[in-house]
């Protein structure tokens, strides 16, 4: 048995609003976008009340940020958000940073060799034996995956603790000189933060005088001849974003087969499934989800508060939504579908289950 025993998270500090958003991209635009008046409403529709940035507003207005300085900021804010992070999710759980002994860093927006996860383990003051395993181009799904490769470690070694550590900076992918859509629909819904998830065996568990969440079982899932759908392109001032209009419809139709099917293999049915724990990539994903698992607004409620309140953050996003059904009451043995897409064209599940000592 592996068990999720807390969730940290960590947001930068430049507040941007919808609206101060929206103002710039009609500006930045104007002019170079055709149709440009009517996919503004693209910030209205998002569903989006505000968002946080590592850089400030006024960083966007500038042409020449070339890759090594977008990747230098990314390096330094992932070390210093992933650490916050991860700091809040073991003072959740009241173990110390020299008691993990496994790390996975999950990210996609920044390059850093050595790894995120090596400057994790010297800043937090943990064992110089940590294992550590950085995992790089899941994009959204990456939070789900890393969550479940971190809960297998705890299943093979039980006495084991590991830290899962999820850190974007979508921001500062914003390329100036593209004014395209899908860069217009990047400024509407991206946003950075990060999220920390301890797992760790029943004695660490038992330990716990919260809830804890049981880890059950994951799948993974990857739509053939879908490499298209999304993901990044590489380009001289660094990393631009792939978004296929296609991604909700593919949700709509393609989302409940693979999860009934992952469901079953454990012996259940999508009847069984109590909460779930959604990315919220965007509005239109969200309703893709309700469509595909017949749900009612109460059921993506936390996936939608997260996406008001804090955007598209790509892989840690998830774990915000995560972090909320664990604060609230849930009953034992209820079962929580934890789902994000990325790019391959991919899906990662995870199913948890409420539990308590």
């Amino acid at each position: 048995m592996s068990y999720v025993l807390s969730v940290g998270t960590a947001l930068p500090e430049h507040r941007v609003t919808q609206q101060q958003a929206a103002q710039f991209a009609l500006e930045h635009f104007n002019g170079r976008l055709a149709h440009q008046g009517q996919l503004m409403t693209i910030f209205e529709n998002a569903r989006i009340a505000q968002r946080h940035f590592v850089v400030p507003l006024s960083w966007f207005a500038s042409p020449d940020h070339s890759w090594k300085e977008r990747n230098d900021l990314y390096i330094a804010s992932a070390e210093a958000l992933g650490c916050a992070a991860a700091r809040q999710a073991l003072e959740r759980a009241a173990v110390l940073p020299e008691d993990v002994d496994f790390i996975v860093f999950v990210s996609t927006t920044g390059l850093a060799t050595p790894s995120i996860d090596a400057r994790l383990i010297a800043r937090l003051g943990m064992r110089q034996t940590t294992k550590r395993l950085p995992i790089w181009g899941l994009g959204c799904a990456g939070g789900v995956a890393g969550l479940a490769r971190a809960a297998e470690h705890v299943r093979a070694f039980p006495n084991a603790l590991a830290l899962l550590v999820a850190v974007e900076t979508c921001s500062i992918t914003f390329q100036f000189h593209d004014y395209s859509k899908k860069n217009l629909v990047a400024t509407a819904i991206f946003a950075d933060g990060a999220a920390a998830v301890l797992i760790g065996g029943e004695r660490w568990a038992r330990r716990c005088s919260h809830q804890v969440m049981r880890y059950v079982a994951a799948h993974s899932h990857l739509f053939p001849h879908s490499e298209h759908v999304m993901g990044w392109d590489v380009v001289d001032t660094g990393l631009s974003v792939v978004f296929a209009p296609e991604i909700p419809a593919r949700i709509a139709r393609d989302m409940r087969p693979v999860v009934a099917s992952f469901l079953a293999e454990q012996g259940l049915k999508l009847a069984d499934v109590a909460r779930y724990v959604l990315h919220p990539g965007g509005a239109r994903v969200l309703d893709a989800y309700a469509e595909a698992f017949r749900l009612a607004d109460d059921d993506l409620r936390d996936a939608s508060d997260v996406l008001r309140a804090h955007g598209n953050m790509s892989s840690p996003t998830v774990l915000f939504v995560l972090q909320r059904v664990m604060q609230a009451e849930l009953p034992p043995g209820q079962y929580v579908l934890t789902g994000a897409l990325g790019p391959g064209f991919s899906a990662e599940l995870a199913l948890l289950q409420g539990c308590a000592f």
